[in-house]
């Protein structure tokens, strides 16, 4: 049996929905993936989470900030609190099982967040405007990380799509990849277990670059 990864939703347009390309990453990589709905409360959310056996928090819209404590800063930009609670409960879920978690973009940030750590609220000069798949700047990944061991230490090439970043990293977890102005770019758990979040999108870039793809590899490899 391939390992079922359930990836979290934001709300598009009255719908659930998440990005093809997270879920194509997931195939790729060996396992299928599965949508939570929003709305759910605990025991629908475990419920959902039942036949699981990894977690992919995706992108989106911002976290409220009220989720780690602060008041919302006039850059602060459109917020889905559904999409926070169902991030909130589908990682506590994640963790009392067990299941190794990957958080991409928002994820990553979700990841922190809701484990104690908190965001800048606003950092313009990480977005973009070229194509998803094309990275345009330089992460350093940190030697003797997981994150090292799965896409190799030093330099590494990413896109770069979000105006929010980690600010303090959570109990337990340290910086596994910085941005040439310090700008965390990935956050790890300290213990070894597979609790990754990275702040750029390697599902946009992993059918063409095999750094990327290996994210989702060693995620579907943990689950199985």
């Amino acid at each position: 049996m391939r390992p079922v990864i359930a990836l979290t939703c934001s709300t598009e347009a009255g719908r659930d929905a998440a990005n093809r390309s997270y879920s194509e990453a997931v195939r790729r990589a060996g396992g299928v993936p599965v949508l939570l709905p929003l709305g759910g409360d605990e025991v629908e959310v475990r419920t959902a989470m039942a036949a699981a056996q990894g977690l992919l928090l995706t992108g989106g819209v911002d976290l409220d900030p009220g989720v780690y404590g602060a008041e919302r800063q006039p850059e602060c930009g459109e917020v889905d609190r559904p999409r926070d609670e169902l991030d909130r409960l589908a990682l506590a879920e994640a963790l009392r099982r067990d299941l190794p978690v990957l958080g991409i973009c928002r994820g990553a940030q979700a990841l922190a967040a809701f484990l104690g750590g908190t965001l800048h609220q606003d950092i313009p000069r990480h977005r973009q405007t070229e194509a998803r798949n094309v990275p345009t700047h330089d992460v350093q990944v940190e030697e003797g990380t997981r994150l090292a061991q799965i896409v190799g230490a030093g330099i590494v090439r990413v896109n770069s799509f979000h105006h929010q970043a980690v600010r303090d990293v959570p109990p337990g977890y340290r910086v596994a990849a910085q941005a040439a102005d310090g700008t965390i770019e990935a956050v790890e758990a300290e213990d070894g277990r597979f609790r990754v979040g990275v702040q750029w999108h390697p599902e946009d870039m992993a059918a063409e670059c095999a750094r990327q793809h290996a994210l989702f590899e060693a995620m579907v490899r943990e689950a199985g």
